[in-house]
């Protein structure tokens, strides 16, 4: 190998002088080329592959390279090198790639894709993350004509599971601090990263995630818990993170705990330090319970728990006085500066005459980068050797008139203090208000709430994108439309003027106010063509619905607090992905304010808390809710009365008679629900409960003779509402009933159903039990396991104890039972156990005796067949053996089992 290694570097070296590249940089076994043009490094790219291809290699197998070409400006940094930026997101494109692959990015196929060498042809991959985390780009693999080359997915971001959002900065420097987490990491199951506010605590955390996905089957996961006000949100915000409502009956606590204890993931839970009891708390038993949980946190101060590693991380290095300037200007500080600067003033460089500036301001700000950032904003305005001298000042009557030392914390506020100082009254008041908001906002939301006084609306525009181009304001359009934040060291800085403004109550309270109006909008909307755009702007807005309630609550105001609660459509969101079932809404405590009863909400304000007691598996207490709900209808005058209680009433009946296992009851609970949704005009919630009604009566076999009917009453009324989740529900309920006697039409509805389901971001998760039913009856297995691998993708995380798991893990058994039927006989008993554990569950609560093992009632025929093809296959001790093996299963093992399984059957599944 080491001869072996000498040639390669050799043939790659003359290859690419040979096009006229140059080598600049290698690292370990491979090497880093620039080229006068992207044609050069294509046709290099091209006599590498070749070259290794044909050399005769004497080791056990041939050397291959995988290779990434990008195309960026070539900036260089005072002839040192080249600047960082281009050249990592080119390192990160070649390190998604497999050995023998190239690939390249779209800002290099633009400039070749008319001259690309004779044979050689380009292959659209789509658009991908890259570890990086930066913006997605689009990536082409480089090939010869007719020849076929089959690679996995790239080992972009989306291959793996997880939740790391794109970053709107780049990563700068840090190699070593990056190093020093990794072998902690390696040493611990626990690791906190400590340091001053603004040090770049969380954006090393989450790079660090991003690097790492590769080591974890189950991803990289961030919980960000500077929104959380309370100790007992930490385990909400860990719930919410992988959109885990359904809680079983257990404390969330324990839900979560359970839910994570077969998992293999990296877990970032980030801004810890106002809630240290209670995270340590959860990350303790996270470690005790979960063997292959890895938590890497972000905090002030460390967790003090057992086994936890701490690294503490210091500011950039800015070099000290004295330095030579050729070292100095290389430090990742004055990168940092150079980089931010170079973003509000694009031809700003580093120079002779203002690199020693640079390097003192970033000497003077300690290296903090926070305060870094914020000084290099200003360049738009100043000169480097103009800040430097306003910021000397500072520091001198900060450090009581003399050039001396001052602590980072005051460094920190200094720099902080100094931008709000030059900022003009209305820009001061703007982003003191705008710290009144958690997780983000939008722009009609800091127009409506903070506007008043000193900032009026029609100047907020002109506010915030001066805020935005001073660092102080992060506008974020990663998500399709633009929102604002505030990193947490500025928010914190923003309440305390806010609190010195004497605005805080009455933030609070407008806010509480606008996102009430903001759940009354989606209520009016969420069940029309626009489904889908509310759902996820409410998923967006979680945080700040979170906020606006707990004020609500905090400040004893009935009507904000019932009708957050009531429109808030958590109970049927029907169809966005789990977005709308992260929130938890804590009815009980609403219904019991002073003067809620009063309200014309109350009733369903009273479902709402039936809904809360389902999710933590109190039945009875439901019922009593829902009685008690009629009563409050009953009570109020009738011009007050909304028709909706009663609708809710009868969906938390048939949830209760769902979860008992009696399909009857709930298939009537639908349908007199459709039946009151009806004439209230809401043609797609009335389609969505026929539906529900005719797969509730097929998946329950109960023999109801009208189904055909509902179900075309089911899909007229959706086609006519446009309501995409409607619509692809109601497909569903269509093809289900036209199986047997027209197949042909039941395959042209699924189809319909699958290709409406593709919305980017608009998972219509309801529909996945009834296309994976569909599917099956259909006979077609291949499809029925990519259906079920793309559903339990999306509910994996919220499957926990409950019964939607059963009917997928008796599908994919009998999908497999011909070709794998040891599988096929550990499905089986993973799919009893998990309906037999929930039903047993349900009847401590005075429900329906547990249901035998042949009252799993989906498609008795399909379950025949698989018993019947697993009898064909094993003798009766072997299928017990098999089928005790899955009866062992947790439901969240049986699912992890599951999709390992399908993708070496099925490896074309979209996650």
């Amino acid at each position: 190998m080491k001869s072996a290694m000498v040639r390669h570097d050799e043939l790659l070296e003359k290859t690419i002088a040979a096009h006229r590249g140059f080598v600049f940089s290698r690292m370990g076994d491979g090497m880093a080329a620039a080229f006068g043009s992207a044609g050069d490094a294509v046709a290099s790219a091209i006599a590498i592959k070749q070259g290794l291809a044909e050399e005769n290699w004497r080791t056990a197998m041939p050397l291959k390279t995988r290779t990434g070409l990008h195309t960026a400006e070539a900036v260089i940094v005072d002839n040192s090198g080249y600047a960082s930026l281009p050249i990592n997101r080119c390192s990160r494109l070649m390190a998604a790639a497999h050995g023998g692959q190239i690939v390249i990015s779209g800002s290099t196929e633009v400039l070749v894709r008319d001259q690309l060498p004779d044979g050689a042809e380009l292959t659209d991959l789509g658009e991908h993350r890259l570890r990086d985390l930066g913006s997605p780009i689009r990536v082409f693999q480089l090939i010869r004509k007719g020849q076929r080359e089959d690679f996995p997915a790239l080992r972009s971001l989306d291959a793996f599971p997880g939740n790391l959002p794109a970053q709107v900065s780049s990563f700068v420097g840090r190699e070593s601090d990056i190093a020093r987490v990794v072998s902690a990491l390696d040493e611990s199951r626990v690791a906190t990263i400590t340091g001053v506010g603004g040090v770049g605590k969380t954006r090393l955390a989450v790079q660090v995630g991003a690097d790492l996905l590769p080591r974890y089957r189950d991803g990289a996961w961030l919980v960000e818990l500077a929104p959380v006000r309370d100790s007992t949100g930490v385990v909400e915000a860990v719930a919410a993170a992988f959109h885990l409502s359904n809680l079983g009956g257990q404390s969330g606590e324990d839900s979560v705990v359970e839910m994570l204890a077969s998992k293999q993931l990296l877990l970032v839970l980030d801004n810890c330090e106002h809630l240290l009891g209670s995270a340590a708390r959860l990350v303790s038993r996270i470690e005790t319970s979960c063997a292959e949980i890895t938590v890497l946190a972000t905090s002030r101060e460390g967790l003090a728990i057992d086994g936890e590693q701490l690294i503490a991380l210091p500011p950039l290095n800015a070099g000290t006085a004295g330095d030579d300037i050729d070292l100095l200007v290389q430090t990742d500080a004055v990168n940092l500066f150079v980089e931010r600067a170079r973003r509000v003033k694009g031809d700003f460089a580093l120079t002779k005459s203002n690199s020693l500036a640079v390097v003192e301001i970033c000497q003077r700000l300690d290296g903090v980068p926070l305060a870094i950032e914020l000084a290099a904003a200003r360049v738009i305005a100043l000169s480097p050797a103009d800040l430097l001298t306003r910021l000397d000042r500072r520091f001198k009557l900060l450090a009581g008139g003399r050039r001396g030392a001052v602590g980072r914390h005051a460094t920190l506020r200094a720099a902080i203090d100094w931008s709000y100082e030059l900022l003009g009254p209305a820009e001061q008041a703007l982003l003191a208000r705008m710290a009144i908001f958690t997780g983000g906002c939008t722009l009609d939301s800091i127009e409506e709430i903070c506007s008043g006084e000193t900032v009026d609306r029609e100047d907020i525009i002109d506010l915030v994108t001066r805020l935005v181009s001073r660092s102080l304001v992060i506008a974020d359009d990663s998500g399709g439309s633009t929102r604002y934040r505030l990193l947490e060291t500025i928010r914190e800085y923003g309440e305390e003027r806010l609190a010195e403004r004497g605005e805080t109550d009455a933030l609070a309270l407008a806010h509480a106010r606008f996102y009430a109006h903001l759940c009354s909008q989606a209520a009016e909307n969420l069940y029309g063509p626009a489904q889908l755009v509310w759902a996820r702007r409410l998923n967006h807005e979680r945080d700040n619905l979170r906020t606006a309630l707990a004020n609500a609550i905090d400040i004893g105001d009935a009507a904000l607090a019932v009708a957050l609660v009531v429109d808030y459509p958590h109970r049927h969101n029907h169809g966005a992905t789990p977005m709308g079932e992260v929130l938890v809404v804590p009815a009980g405590e609403v219904v019991e304010l002073a003067g809620a009863a009063a309200e014309d909400g109350y009733p369903r304000a009273l479902t709402v808390a039936a809904f809360e007691a389902i999710v933590q598996n109190e039945y009875e207490r439901a019922e009593d809710l829902c009685v008690l709900a009629r009563q409050a209808v009953h009570d109020l005058p009738a011009q007050r009365c909304d028709p909706r209680a009663e609708i809710d009433v009868n969906l938390v009946l048939a949830q209760i008679s769902l979860a008992r296992g009696a399909f009857a009851e709930a298939v009537s609970a639908y349908w007199r629900a459709a039946k009151l949704a009806e004439p209230y005009g809401n043609a797609g919630l009335s389609a969505i409960f026929h539906a529900y009604g005719v797969s509730s009566a097929i998946l329950g076999n109960t023999g109801h003779q009208e189904i055909g009917a509902h179900a075309r009453s089911a899909l007229a009324l959706a086609r006519s509402s446009g309501m995409p989740g409607a619509i692809v529900v109601s497909l569903n309920a269509m093809a289900m009933t036209l199986v047997n006697e027209d197949p042909v039409r039941a395959r042209a509805l699924l189809q319909e159903s699958i290709e409406r389901t593709q919305t980017p971001d608009g998972e219509i998760t309801q529909a996945f039990i009834t296309a994976c039913m569909v599917a099956a009856q259909l006979r077609d297995w291949s499809l029925t396991l990519k259906l079920v691998a793309r559903s339990m993708y999306v509910w994996r995380w919220n499957m926990v104890a409950s019964l939607q798991a059963a009917p997928f893990l008796a599908l994919c058994a009998r999908a497999v039972a011909e070709e794998r039927p040891e599988m096929s006989g550990v499905l089986m008993g993973a799919a009893y156990a998990a309906f037999r554990h929930e039903t047993l569950t349900i009847r401590t609560e005075g429900a329906l005796p547990a249901p035998a093992e042949d009252d799993l009632r989906l498609f008795p025929t399909l379950l025949r067949e698989t018993n019947a093809l697993l009898d064909s296959a094993f003798d009766e001790v072997r299928k017990r053996e098999l089928h005790d093996a899955g009866a062992a299963m947790s439901t969240d093992e049986a699912i992890s089992y599951t999709l390992a399984n399908i993708s070496d059957i099925s490896p074309s599944i979209d996650r």
